[in-house]
């Protein structure tokens, strides 16, 4: 058997049989800002992103975009919602992300929705997302990516922008 499969089904195992139990102990609220804490500070550490890196990256290149000349080295990407205050960029490429959007970003820090925000829908096995803008705000999500190097998609972020940054830009 090879190790990638060996490994795919030690961490399919892992995680239907322990981390997903675990987590559906919890507010799925509380789990989404754990595991955001936890990239967050898994990713400024050499050491465990190379750990994380040999435990879930792949690389193919057939796997390889070129989409109006940006090159993605994996069509699977993060879209906006999870990473909405851009803590996760430096361990997104170690897990095996091609890209990431971050946000929605407004112009003021905004803290969203009252909560609950998140429900689980068991049956469908879905989630209700009702968090609305909530994030640091783009003054404060600038200064956290300005020094940043991406190492995903040619070196590029997308940020989706939520409806009253424009009102910010224009005070």
């Amino acid at each position: 058997m090879e190790f990638p499969l060996i490994r795919n089904k030690l961490l399919e195992f892992g995680y239907k049989n322990i981390a997903k139990q675990l987590f559906f102990l919890m507010d799925p609220e509380i789990v989404h800002d754990r595991m955001i804490k936890l990239g967050n500070k898994t990713g400024k550490i050499k050491f465990t992103k190379s750990i994380m890196r040999m435990t879930f990256d792949y690389k193919n290149p057939m796997l390889e975009q070129n989409i109006f000349g940006i090159k993605f080295r994996n069509p699977i990407g993060l879209a906006a919602g999870f990473d909405k205050d851009a803590q996760l960029v430096d361990i997104l490429p170690s897990i095996g992300f091609g890209f990431e959007e971050i946000g929605s970003i407004t112009g003021q820090p905004s803290k969203g929705n009252p909560k609950p925000r998140l429900w689980r829908l068991k049956k469908s096995k879905s989630l209700i997302v009702h968090y609305g803008l909530k994030n640091d705000g783009c003054e404060i999500i600038h200064n956290r990516l300005k020094k940043k190097k991406f190492e995903i998609a040619g070196q590029r972020r997308t940020v989706k922008l939520g409806k009253n940054w424009f009102k910010y830009l224009f005070v």
